[in-house]
């Protein structure tokens, strides 16, 4: 039996599959199963997978019929984990070869913490990779809650991180389409225990991420008055495991969550407006100065 299952769902990533395989697959803890879920690829991702297939049994490669969204890919992948640890994997994250050994180790002997992610950076726009993030989920809940908003846009790690799976069986927040879907999953695992963040292994995360997008709040607004409130689903998400809070903790909380709101509805009315501009004035004036 596996002790950990690797849940990787993948939508055409042949540009970066072989670098994230090899990295997974090179783990000097190797008695994990490798999930792969094909959103139903157009490009070399199918041909890709099913070879490793063939070479490593760890490898259950799965291709959907038809493209089922991200969300429910990542879902799908931890439907099929049978191993007592579990972990996502992007299809752009490379990880050291010690990721899982060192953060396994680390949750067997701490029963206490419900997972466990080493540092994190993330590849810029320009090639380049950003600052390695340490931080971790400590001390009371109401504690881990306020940390995770102090760090909530650099919380890759947390997401990704080896989580016990009997406690994000739990999650109802894992297949959810919402802005903040995943910060959702990561206040869920947070409320069920303390989260770690070894001082050993490295993931980098790579810049395919729908969050990397020139707009990336468009793609998620589905009602008029997420304009003014773009994180909604998650705030409402979040009072809710809030709910045996002591009230003065709650309302800290409501505070928090309708700054991070009023502070979002303000860039994405920017970003907006500045894919406006681009579209349409700039690409305008530029038309008239080429018919002058």
């Amino acid at each position: 039996m596996p002790k950990v299952s690797i849940g990787l769902p993948v939508f055409n990533g042949e540009k970066s599959l072989h670098e994230v395989l090899d990295a997974l697959l090179k783990q000097s803890m190797p008695y994990f199963e490798l999930i792969i879920s094909d959103n139903n690829s157009t490009d070399a991702t199918e041909s890709i997978c099913r070879d490793y297939a063939k070479r490593d049994p760890r490898v259950k490669y799965f291709r959907q019929r038809s493209d089922i969204g991200m969300y429910a890919n990542f879902r799908f992948v931890f439907d099929q984990a049978n191993a007592p640890y579990f972990m996502w994997s992007a299809c752009d994250d490379t990880r050291s070869y010690d990721f899982l050994e060192k953060n396994l180790v680390f949750l067997e002997k701490n029963q206490d913490y419900v997972a466990s992610s080493s540092p994190n950076g993330m590849v810029t726009q320009d090639g380049s990779i950003s600052e390695m993030f340490t931080f971790a989920l400590n001390g009371s809940v109401e504690a881990r809650f306020m940390g995770f908003l102090d760090n909530c846009w650099k919380s890759h790690g947390i997401f990704y991180a080896l989580i016990r799976t009997d406690v994000l069986k739990g999650c109802d927040a894992i297949g959810k389409t919402f802005l903040g879907a995943d910060w959702a999953v990561n206040l869920y695992v947070a409320s069920r225990g303390k989260i770690n963040r070894t001082a050993q292994g490295a993931m980098i995360s790579g810049a395919r991420g729908i969050s990397s997008e020139r707009n990336s709040w468009r793609a998620f607004r589905a009602q008029s008055f997420e304009w003014a409130l773009p994180f909604f689903h998650f705030s409402l998400y979040a009072l809710q495991l809030s709910r045996n809070f002591k009230v003065w903790w709650r309302v800290v909380l409501a505070f928090r969550l309708l700054m991070l709101n009023l502070d979002s509805a303000y860039h994405q009315i920017y970003a907006e407006a500045y894919e406006f501009y681009r579209t349409h004035v700039k690409s305008r004036y530029a038309d008239d100065l080429q018919v002058r």
